[in-house]
Formats: C-alpha cells, sequence, structure tokens
C-alpha cells in the first residue's frame, strides 16, 4: 500500500487585485501560505537549513489585461514566498524562469518578463533576485529509467540550489485539460527542449525532468485561477486559495479535482502516477485544511485545442491533425478576438494535418499549416506554408492573419 501524500487547502479572503495591492492583502496572503505549510509539516520540515532556494514562478509571457491576473502567479503570492523564506533565515531566494516557446523568436528573454510583467520590482523589495535560465549554463544530467531522454538538460542553478520551489497558477490548458505543478516545469527545459516532443508525447517529457528534479515544495497559486481558453488568454476565475504539497503529483491531483476534473483523467497526473513519481489517485493523498467539496467549482474546459467553427472568417480543414498542432491555431483566433480583430478579418482558408479535405470552394487565403499537412495539394498555392509539429509559436500564425484584415 502506497504511503499517502499530503496536499493542504487554505482559503482566504482577497479583497484587492493583483494591480494594485496594499500591504493589507499581502499579509492576508502571507498568512494563507503559512498556514498551508504549516498543514503539511511547518517550515522546518519543508524549509529546513536551506540558505539557497530557487523560486519558480508561472510566467508563460506578459499577459493581456482583459485576462485579469488569471495567467501569471500572483505577485501577492510570490511576495509572501519571498518574505516567508527571506524571514525564516533563507540567505539568497532566486526567483527563475525559462524562455517561453511563445516568446522563442524575440531577443529579449525571462528577465525582461519579469520587468514587463511588474514583477521584477515586487521581487527585489521582497528580498530577492531574478534570474532567466536562458542566461545560464544547462547540466546534462543522466536519467537511467528515462522512457524518452537518456539525459536530462537542467539549469545549473536548480542543481545548485539547496530547495527548489514551485509556484504554478491554476489554469486550464488546451493541450493538458490541466496547468499546474507538473506542466510548470515545461518552464525548465531549455528553449530548444521546450519544443521537443510538444505532442501527444509531452507527458512522458514531463516525467523526464520529474526523475531529475522534482521540486521540493509546490505551493499553489489558486487566489484568480484561469479557465476557457488556457493557459495564455484565460478568463479569471476569484478562487481565494493557496494549495500546497511536498508532492507535486498529488497536487496536480488535488486542483484538477477542484476545477471539477477527474484527477485520473488527466494525462500527465496519470502517468507521473503509474510511474511511481508521486501519488496522482485521491485514495493515496490526505487534504488537510479545507475539503476538495467545499471549494471545487467547474471550470471551463479549454475547448480551443480544436477550434474548428470558433468563427466564420477562420476556415479551417483538418486532417490526422494532432491536438498540440490544432492547439496553436486555437490560441490564433482567441489572441485575434481579445484584440478586437477577429470579426474584421476577410475568409482565411486553414488547412491542417495529414488528409485534410480540399475545399470544394476557391479560397483565395489560403494557409497550410504544420508539418503533416505538408503534402497537401493546395500548399503550391498556399499564401503560406508554417512549419512545425506543433508550428510553434503561435503568434507566427497570429501575424500571418493580420495580414487579411479588411481594409
Amino acid at each position: 500500500m502506497k504511503e499517502k501524500s499530503v496536499v493542504s487547502i487554505v482559503k482566504g479572503d482577497i479583497t484587492e487585485s493583483p494591480e494594485n495591492y496594499t500591504r493589507k492583502d499581502l499579509e492576508t496572503v502571507k498568512a494563507m501560505v503559512l498556514k498551508s505549510l504549516d498543514l503539511i509539516g511547518g517550515l522546518d520540515k519543508v524549509v529546513g537549513k536551506a540558505k539557497n532556494v530557487i523560486v519558480k514562478p508561472n510566467l508563460v509571457e506578459v499577459p493581456f489585461e482583459s485576462t485579469g491576473g488569471s495567467v501569471v502567479t500572483d505577485p501577492r503570492v510570490l511576495e509572501a514566498v519571498i518574505e516567508i523564506l527571506k524571514e525564516y533565515g533563507v540567505e539568497k531566494v532566486v526567483v527563475a524562469e525559462g524562455k517561453s516557446v511563445n516568446l522563442k523568436h524575440i531577443s529579449s528573454g525571462p528577465k525582461q518578463a519579469f520587468e514587463d510583467a511588474g514583477l521584477g520590482e515586487i521581487i527585489r523589495r521582497a528580498g530577492g533576485e531574478t534570474l532567466g535560465w536562458d542566461e545560464e549554463p544547462f547540466v546534462s544530467v543522466p536519467n537511467p529509467n528515462g522512457e524518452v531522454l537518456a539525459e536530462v538538460n537542467v539549469p545549473k542553478s536548480i542543481l545548485d540550489a539547496d530547495l527548489f520551489i514551485n509556484l504554478p497558477k491554476l489554469k486550464t490548458h488546451g493541450q493538458t485539460e490541466v496547468t499546474c505543478g507538473i506542466k510548470a516545469l515545461q518552464g525548465v527545459y531549455s528553449v530548444e527542449d521546450k519544443v521537443q516532443f510538444h505532442t501527444e508525447a509531452f507527458p512522458w517529457k514531463m516525467v523526464e525532468m520529474l526523475r531529475v528534479a522534482k521540486p521540493h515544495l509546490t505551493i499553489v497559486d489558486g487566489l484568480i485561477c484561469g479557465e476557457h481558453f488556457g493557459p495564455i488568454y484565460t478568463e479569471p476565475v476569484k478562487m481565494d486559495l493557496v494549495v500546497s504539497s511536498e508532492d507535486v503529483v498529488s497536487i496536480d491531483a488535488v486542483i484538477s479535482e477542484i476545477m471539477g476534473i477527474k484527477a485520473y483523467e488527466v494525462p500527465i497526473t496519470r502517468l507521473a502516477d503509474t510511474e511511481g513519481i508521486g501519488n496522482g489517485k485521491m485514495e493515496n493523498i490526505e487534504v488537510r485544511g479545507e475539503s476538495v467539496d467545499s471549494v471545487m467549482k467547474y471550470f471551463d474546459r479549454a475547448f480551443l485545442w480544436n477550434p474548428i467553427g470558433y468563427h466564420k472568417n477562420i476556415r479551417i480543414f483538418a486532417g490526422d491533425a494532432g491536438r498540440f498542432t490544432l492547439a496553436q491555431l486555437g490560441a490564433t483566433v482567441r489572441r485575434l478576438e481579445l484584440e478586437g480583430l477577429i470579426d474584421d478579418l476577410e475568409e482565411i482558408c486553414v488547412i491542417v494535418g495529414h488528409g485534410a479535405p480540399i475545399p470544394v470552394r476557391d479560397y483565395k487565403n489560403v494557409y497550410v499549416i504544420g508539418d503533416s499537412a505538408a503534402d497537401h495539394p493546395w500548399r503550391d498555392r498556399a499564401l503560406g506554408f508554417i512549419p512545425g509539429s506543433p508550428p510553434l509559436p503561435s503568434v507566427q500564425i497570429v501575424e500571418a492573419f493580420k495580414t487579411h484584415l479588411k481594409k
């Protein structure tokens, strides 16, 4: 019989916004974080004698204002965690993040993203410092139990740290159902490695990172969560929660249930459980503090992994297209919608996936998307072929489509 993991759920009463908060709200969040840690053993257990701590928040990219604090880790949670660590006696707190595939073709990296998102000043004020993993060496770590990666490249700072704390945001995700503790570790990979296995093999890739660089502690920002169009274009859901555990797999199981999604429906959680990385079944998890049922809310799931029919101006003809490729189109239509442009587009025909049908109509604006559609008969007449499996980042599709705004 498996030893049970412990996950704590703490609910507070947050009255201010992440963009404009006072010491009052920060103290409330700080008390929530401390309570959540006390429920799983306290600072002496989860931090101990650590002097050099890496904290990894969820910073995908600088979010749209309309997403209402639902995309990146809340600054109140980040500031509270840094203050708690410094007050406990941790000498060095480094807040680090990797470069997103969405920023692949942009020269600036995560350190600039911290500043642009308004987090840099907050981190320094609390006593921490920032680090972009694109600016430091990666170490190739042998992965003797690996299935798809015999070695995993890990930032040197994680390996040098006494403690690795994961600080994700609770959101739905168009490709992985949910994104929280495990999915956040995609940020640990280099940009080059991020692109690898960005397919249905993605759960294996996440498990490989867990084998060699599993976070010692995960504290989930569940203040304002994200639903519907995750992970980047989410709609906000105010939950006022902090969820903590030393088992990142159990964290993901519990947060899935909080969102009304059965834990074992999520492939990454299921695989991490069967591979023995952690506990992904609720019967093997002890929940302390609030019960799952008392805080549960059915989240709108991220259905735009398949955006066919979402808008009449973007005509998608799909064959055997992978979910991760279709999700890039989903991100495209959502971004155009948020920018208020989608209704002003000329009609665009999109061919995606091997064996996609040949439209009967004679479309003027044709795009062939993804490697699996490269042999489509309409490729030669297309205005653009956007390669990749999947094509990353989605912004390149957005920019191509913007050239067809009605005059």
